[in-house]
């Protein structure tokens, strides 16, 4: 793999909309957090320390309506962890999940 040469196959979107993520079995709550960049495969969103590479992840989303002909459309989403990024000044790091499967709930 060579460094700085774009190997993404799907268009990323700087979007910044609302995240809900969840591990699955764990039984803990869900983290509110929020999209940085979006594709039809992957997102890329900040995180409190403790999430592993490799972890599976349930993301739910909500799509602003404006892109949605007026209409809450929530995406619910499983995948999981494949970079972590440095902590940031708060602590946070930055997280880019592969999306394996989507499914749309409309709110309407």
């Amino acid at each position: 793999m060579q460094s700085g040469v774009e190997q993404r196959r799907h268009r990323r979107y700087r979007l910044s909309i609302p995240v809900e993520v969840r591990s699955p079995g764990q039984g803990a709550a869900a983290v509110l957090t929020s999209s940085e960049d979006i594709s039809a495969k992957g997102i890329y969103f900040v995180l409190s320390p403790g999430a592993e590479l490799g972890s599976e992840l349930e993301l739910d989303l909500a799509l602003p309506p404006q892109l949605c002909q007026g209409k809450n459309v929530r995406v619910h989403c499983h995948g999981h962890i494949v970079r972590r990024g440095p902590p940031d000044e708060q602590g946070r790091i930055g997280v880019a999940a592969a999306i394996e499967e989507y499914e749309f709930i409309r709110g309407d």
